[in-house]
């Protein structure tokens, strides 16, 4: 059975307690298609240790070995791999020998580089900074991140490359970048574990994702805020954690709204499921995503998605009703509220986004694109 290996440098799972709580969209992306792989070869993922840690974890999830490496520091926008994490993967590549070598966004990429191996080099690209804009205070560290990635991809030298959605591949083929093979892989959800739900709490929302500065969550509670007026008794469940959960825990104070507001910081695979479950609708005011997996999962479940007029967001609705795209905070709360008044309009959107994740939004058909990009 061939040897594949991924790299997945900007993020690793917490294992506490028997539980494995993801940190990122990226990790997440790479484990549940690579699941679907297991019956033709032998998967392990590599990812640094959750910060604080320094001992090296194994565990298997899925029929996947994930194999936590090295340190890790949080960066003022991830939770990166350190330096002792890119000497540890770089021995430990050199001592199993896959025949796959997959670098798990562009960093993990361009490090594949500077591996000696004869293993065939794929990379997974979930988004380009350098290709795309975004406004407000968020743009300087847009502006850093893309000169950091325009360099990697410079260095970058691969023999296949997945991307994640096709503005990326157009991007990438008008750059004359790896003109090798190509694939666009896409996101999904496993619709097994995501049971659609009827039964809603009244006037319940849900954001899933990290808490960083271009995932503009603060601005979430100003949206809140106006819902606030119209129901009272609104109520946002936020999963996740990062760099900005001190700022968005004072705007919940400064606001007032410690009852409309629950934070739940890293949770359990079953612990998300059964929040979205609850949940009538799924927010993102998000400027920049790759894909945006939380969206789908939230659609698989009933949870109706008003989310930020941006690409990704387009690409995952395929031009369907199943939700609103809103250009400001003030849009957003306007829908909020009309949907919380009209239930058979909510749930009427609610079956088409289940229907919609069913047809296309599958682990299960991203597993297929990946088998099709290394066998082809």
């Amino acid at each position: 059975m061939e040897k594949i290996v991924l790299v997945n440098l900007t993020g690793g799972p917490i294992l506490k307690g028997g539980g494995f709580y993801f940190t990122e969209g990226g990790l997440v992306h790479a484990l549940f298609s690579l699941a679907n792989l297991t019956s033709d070869y032998d998967v392990t993922i590599l990812c640094p240790n959750y910060a604080g840690n320094k001992r090296r974890q194994v565990t298997k999830y899925r029929g996947v070995k994930v194999v936590c490496l090295g340190e890790s520091r949080w960066l003022w926008w991830m939770h990166s791999g350190g330096l002792s994490f890119l000497r540890e993967t770089w021995r430990y590549i050199r001592a199993n020998e896959p025949d796959i070598l997959i670098g798990n966004g562009v960093s993990a990429a361009c490090f594949l580089r500077f591996v000696p191996t004869r293993a065939c080099k794929v990379g997974v690209v979930h988004h380009l900074y350098h290709t795309a804009s975004v406004n407000g205070s968020s743009k300087h560290a847009f502006s850093g991140m893309a000169v950091m990635e325009k360099w990697a991809l410079s260095l970058t030298r691969l023999d296949k490359v997945a991307v994640i959605n096709p503005m990326v591949k157009g991007a990438l083929e008008r750059e004359k970048f790896c003109p090798g093979k190509m694939v666009v892989v896409g996101n999904g959800v496993d619709v097994g574990d995501y049971r659609f739900s009827k039964e809603k709490e009244p006037c319940s929302l849900a954001y899933v994702g990290r808490l960083t500065e271009l995932k503009r969550v603060d601005s979430l509670l100003d949206v809140i805020s106006r819902v606030r007026e119209k129901f009272p008794g609104v109520v946002l469940h936020i999963v996740g954690d990062g760099p900005r959960r001190e700022e968005v825990n004072r705007k919940i104070k400064d606001l007032d709204l410690s009852r409309n507001v629950v934070m739940y910081g890293y949770v359990l695979e079953e612990e998300k499921i059964a929040v979205l479950e609850r949940s009538a609708i799924y927010l993102s005011n998000s400027a920049f995503e790759g894909f945006g997996i939380p969206l789908v999962e939230a659609m698989a479940t009933g949870a109706v998605p008003i989310v930020s007029n941006i690409y990704s967001h387009k690409f995952i609705f395929q031009g369907e009703e199943v939700g609103y795209l809103v250009d400001d905070e003030e849009e957003m709360a306007e829908r909020i509220v009309a949907l919380l008044g009209d239930e058979a309009e909510r749930s009427r959107l609610a079956r088409n986004g289940r229907g919609l994740a069913e047809r296309r939004w599958t682990w299960t058909r991203v597993g297929e694109r990946y088998k099709e990009l290394l066998e082809g």
